[in-house]
């Protein structure tokens, strides 16, 4: 463990401050010579610094200006800077007793870093808090499945209906496979534009195209190493795109934009789609050999309406969840559960969640059991007497939310609204 003090405010970083790709130290002598460089200092600090620091140099004589926006002042015990690329860097400067001419420690830790391990692993943690019931013997045949290949690094084929779980599945094989203290990505492929999936997918060059950040960017990909990355609603793909990412399944490697170099990287991909593949490969929407490469364990998540016997507890699980989120103690009647579990729930488990925090936080389960009645039979209902402007909010929040729970997308939802997709977002 490293306590860094800032002031009279200490940050702790446990696991952390222990991952050298976030963490570098310097020993350095009397003199203030480098002696030692514990670390990667590349990884540290974004930022490829071996011509600017090497063994040997004093580190007062060092150019910082190439490093930092501000150089590092060494009379400070602790400060906090920023590099040319924007990363957070926290200095922590501390004289030690003079042990093999060793006098002083120089700490870089990389805040950015830190805190995107820390909501990683906080993210992870709350997922194992929330488990789904397994009641069906269908999804206990898939569990089974999960407990066998987690291990392994095989891709994974998630298939199913929109709602149906399938990033709970992919993070559940990830918290249970050897890469369960790195990097978990999740990518919706449908949600990145067209023009910009490849530099977000492999990153870029500096100056690869006008507009990128003049240092170049790290690509999901590649920011993944030694992890997992979901591709959900991998159909969406462009057919310019799925040749890449055969490339990257096939040798494991990845070239950046505007780069003549490839990178080798340790990933584990997980894709999913609500599409069926079979047709799109006989339409030629639909690589082949990408879909053989896909499809080495393929799962198929069934619809809430074919295991309905885990609704009571899933709306238990989301019941408990939504009363600690907004702090009220409501609680639903067996009327209210049986009615749920009679819904078509075309939305599945993003639609049942939806609906439980509706009820939740307006306080009335009679309420929603018409909405869902009313649900299958294409009706929106307003009940009560409202202002018109009112009354149409409450509308259009019925429409978005349906339309997002039916197609899983912001992009597809305000496609099928004809509305433009930050309208959607905005709501």
């Amino acid at each position: 463990m490293m306590i860094f003090f800032i002031g009279k405010e200490r940050v702790k970083m446990e696991t952390v401050a222990q991952d050298s790709s976030v963490i570098v130290t310097f020993f350095l002598t009397s003199t203030y010579k480098i002696n030692h460089i514990s670390g990667n200092l590349n990884n540290v600090l974004q930022l490829n610094v071996e011509k600017i620091i090497t063994i040997g140099m004093k580190i007062t004589d060092i150019d910082w200006s190439g490093i930092f926006r501000v150089p590092p002042n060494f009379n400070e015990d602790t400060q906090i800077l920023y590099t040319l690329n924007s990363q957070k860097i926290l200095i922590s400067f501390l004289k030690i007793c003079e042990e093999n001419d060793l006098e002083f420690i120089v700490s870089m830790l990389n805040i950015s870093e830190s805190i995107n391990i820390l909501e990683q692993n906080l993210h992870i943690k709350n997922a194992e808090s929330i488990d789904t019931p397994i009641r069906s013997e269908k999804m206990k045949a898939i569990y089974q499945t999960i407990n066998q290949i987690a291990e392994v690094n095989s891709t994974v084929l998630l298939l199913g209906e929109s709602g149906v779980g399938k990033n709970f599945i992919a993070k559940k094989v990830h918290r249970l496979s050897n890469r369960a203290h790195q990097p978990f990505i999740s990518v919706n492929c449908g949600a990145i534009p067209e023009h910009l999936i490849e530099s977000e997918l492999f990153g870029y060059e500096p100056g690869a195209f006008t507009g990128g950040n003049r240092l170049g960017k790290k690509g999901l990909f590649e920011a993944a190493n030694s992890g997992t990355v979901f591709l959900d609603e991998v159909a969406e793909l462009p057919y310019s795109m799925q040749s890449k990412l055969l490339d990257v399944l096939q040798e494991k490697q990845i070239r950046r934009v505007g780069s003549i170099e490839s990178k080798r990287i340790d990933i584990r991909i997980i894709a999913a789609t609500n599409k069926d593949l079979f047709q799109l490969v006989e339409e030629k929407k639909f690589r082949e050999d990408l879909f053989y490469r896909l499809n080495v364990v393929p799962l198929f998540i069934p619809p809430l309406r074919e295991r309905t016997e885990e609704i009571p507890e899933l709306v238990s699980v989301f019941l408990e969840k939504f009363n600690e989120k907004y702090d009220r103690n409501v609680q639903f009647s067996k009327q209210f559960i049986d009615s749920l579990t009679k819904s078509k729930l075309p939305g599945n488990i993003r639609e049942l969640q939806n609906i439980v925090e509706r009820a939740v936080v307006t306080n009335s389960s009679i309420l929603k059991v018409s909405q869902t009645e009313s649900k299958s039979e294409n009706v929106i209902v307003v009940r009560g007497m409202y202002p018109l402007k009112q009354a149409k909010k409450i509308v259009e929040e019925q429409l978005i939310r349906r339309a997002y729970a039916e197609y899983g997308s912001t992009y597809k939802a305000a496609a099928a609204l004809k509305v433009d997709q930050s309208t959607i977002s905005k709501k």
